[in-house]
C-alpha cells in the first residue's frame, strides 16, 4: 500500500509541475524565449519508471529518431500518431460524418538522474476527417494518422501529447519517455520502425504505430537506416527476445522497451554480410518469426564490424497477441466449464444456472467485462490471456483429459509459462519429474511421472508454503 500512495503522490506532483513548466515556456515563448529560465530548483523527485504504468491510451504514438543531415548537434525526430476512430466524435454533415480534433505536444527535456529540466518544444496541429457512412464512425478498424518532424538534442525525455475531440471537448493525455539518440559514430543505425505495410512500387511506408502484432502473422517488417563515413562491409544482426520481465498480452503505454535483459529469451537470430556505402543507406527487412506465443517482444537489430565488435544496436518493443479467442469461445459451455480456475464459485453457478443460452452468454460476457483492463478498446487484454494459456495447455499437455484439466495445465492457467523447467528423465534412482520455476513470483512446482506415460502430477500443492524459493 505504501508503494502505491507514493507513486500517486509523485505522479500527481509531476503532472503539476509539468503544467508550470508548459505554462512558464508558452509564456517565455511569447517574447521570443524558448528556454524557462531559473524555474523550480526546489525539484528533488525523481520521474516514475514508465514500465511501471500499464495504461492503454485512447491513441497510439510512435517516436523515431535519426540522423539530421543538415547538423551534428541535433537528431532528427519523427512522431507517428494513430487516432481510431472510435476515440472520436462524429456529427451528420451534408458531406457525410465528419470529425475534428487538435493533437499537441511538449518536450520535456530530463537530466541525466530523470528529473525535470525544460520543455524545450511544443507542437500544436488539427485534423479533420469525413467518412461517408455512419459504420466506419464505429469500426475498430479505421484510424486517423499524422506525421510530424523536427529537431532535438540528444538526450531523455518526457513527450506529453494531449488530443483534443472538437465535438465532444473530450481531451486524452497521455505521457512517453524517450531517448533520443545521436549518431556520430563513424558507423550507426537509426531507431527502429515496425512496417504495417509496404508498397514497393511507390516506396511508401505505413508504420505500426500500436506495435501490436498477430501471433499468427509469421514475422513482420522492420524499416532503419545506416550512416557511415567509409564504404565498407558490416555484419547485421536481427535479434529478437521474448521479455520475461513482462508476461502479459499488454504493452505498458510508456515503456520504450530498450535494454535486453539477461533472463529474456532468444527467439530468433540471423547475421547477414552486409555492404554499407558512405553516407546513409535505407532497409527493409523480413523477420521469419513462427509460432510466436503472446507476450512482449523486443527486436534488435546491431551492426558489428570485422572483429566483432558492436559498432551501434537499435532496439524496438513490441506485443504479439493471440488471434484465436473469437474460435476458442465459439463452444460457449466448454469456455464456462474453463472459469473453474479464475471464477469464484458463486460467480460460476450464477453462469451456469442461467434460465437460457441468451442469458449464459451475457453473464458470461459481463464476468469478463468486469476484468477488462482497457474497456474502451476492441480487446479484452485479461480473457484474451486467459484463454490463450488454456488453449496453451490443451496444446502441450493434453492426452486422456483435456490439456487444462492436467495438473500442469493448472499451474500453466494460473501462474502462466514458467521462467524456467527443470526436466529429469526416468532412471533406475527415481522417476520422471519436472521443475517448474517462477522467479518473478518466488514459486516453485515439481511434477512427478509415476506412470511413465507423460501423466505429471503435482507432488505438493500451489498453497503449500514449500513451494516458495525463498
Amino acid at each position: 500500500m505504501t508503494k502505491c500512495h507514493t507513486f500517486s503522490f509523485v505522479h500527481e506532483s509531476a503532472s503539476v509541475l509539468r503544467n508550470k513548466l508548459r505554462t512558464a515556456y508558452r509564456q517565455d515563448r511569447t517574447r521570443g524565449v524558448r528556454r524557462v529560465v531559473g524555474l523550480f530548483l526546489f525539484i528533488l523527485f525523481m520521474i516514475p519508471d514508465a514500465r511501471s504504468q500499464d495504461i492503454v491510451p485512447e491513441f497510439f504514438v510512435d517516436i523515431v529518431s535519426a540522423r539530421n543531415d543538415g547538423s551534428q548537434d541535433l537528431s532528427r525526430v519523427d512522431v507517428y500518431a494513430q487516432i481510431g476512430y472510435t476515440s472520436l466524435s462524429f456529427i451528420s454533415t451534408a458531406n457525410g460524418f465528419s470529425s475534428s480534433y487538435e493533437m499537441s505536444f511538449d518536450a520535456i527535456q530530463l537530466s541525466d538522474n530523470d528529473r525535470l529540466r525544460n520543455v524545450v518544444l511544443n507542437r500544436t496541429w488539427d485534423g479533420n476527417i469525413i467518412v461517408d457512412t455512419y459504420a466506419r464512425t464505429q469500426s475498430d478498424d479505421h484510424s486517423d494518422f499524422t506525421t510530424q518532424s523536427f529537431d532535438l538534442s540528444p538526450g531523455r525525455y518526457i513527450f506529453e501529447f494531449e488530443l483534443v475531440d472538437k465535438n465532444s471537448n473530450q481531451t486524452y493525455v497521455r505521457e512517453v519517455y524517450t531517448t533520443v539518440r545521436g549518431f556520430d559514430a563513424p558507423t550507426s543505425i537509426s531507431d527502429l520502425t515496425l512496417l504495417e505495410s509496404y508498397d514497393a512500387e511507390t516506396f511508401a511506408i505505413i508504420p505500426l504505430v500500436d506495435q501490436n502484432i498477430s501471433t499468427s502473422d509469421g514475422g513482420f517488417q522492420v524499416f532503419y537506416e545506416v550512416y557511415s563515413e567509409t564504404a565498407h562491409d558490416v555484419t547485421v544482426r536481427r535479434e529478437v527476445f521474448r521479455t520475461m520481465k513482462n508476461h502479459g498480452v499488454t504493452l505498458p503505454a510508456n515503456w520504450t522497451g530498450s535494454g535486453v535483459d539477461e533472463a529474456d529469451k532468444s527467439v530468433f537470430q540471423e547475421d547477414e554480410l552486409t555492404p554499407v556505402p558512405v553516407g546513409k543507406s535505407q532497409h527493409l527487412v523480413s523477420i521469419p518469426v513462427d509460432d510466436l506465443k503472446a507476450g512482449v517482444y523486443i527486436v534488435r537489430i546491431s551492426l558489428l564490424g570485422s572483429d566483432g565488435e558492436v559498432l551501434d544496436a537499435a532496439e524496438k518493443s513490441f506485443l504479439a497477441h493471440w488471434t484465436g479467442l473469437a474460435a476458442h469461445i465459439k463452444d460457449i459451455d466448454n469456455a464456462i466449464q474453463q472459469l473453474e480456475y479464475i471464477a469464484k464459485r458463486k460467480d460460476l453457478k450464477f453462469i451456469l444456472e442461467a434460465p437460457n443460452q441468451v442469458q449464459r452468454i451475457k453473464r458470461f460476457q459481463n464476468f469478463w467485462d468486469k476484468r477488462d483492463p482497457t474497456p474502451n478498446t476492441k480487446r479484452n487484454e485479461s480473457m484474451e490471456e486467459y484463454y490463450y494459456r488454456v488453449a496453451a495447455a490443451n496444446r502441450h499437455y493434453g492426452a486422456v483429459q483435456d490439456g487444462w484439466r492436467t495438473d500442469r495445465g493448472f499451474v500453466f492457467v494460473r501462474y502462466g509459462e514458467p521462467d524456467f523447467i527443470e526436466r529429469k528423465p526416468h532412471s533406475f534412482n527415481y522417476e520422471p519429474y519436472e521443475v517448474w520455476i517462477y522467479e518473478r513470483i518466488g514459486r516453485q512446482f515439481i511434477f512427478i511421472d509415476k506412470t511413465g506415460f507423460g501423466d505429471f502430477e503435482l507432488l505438493i500443492p500451489v498453497w503449500d508454503e514449500r513451494t516458495r524459493l525463498y
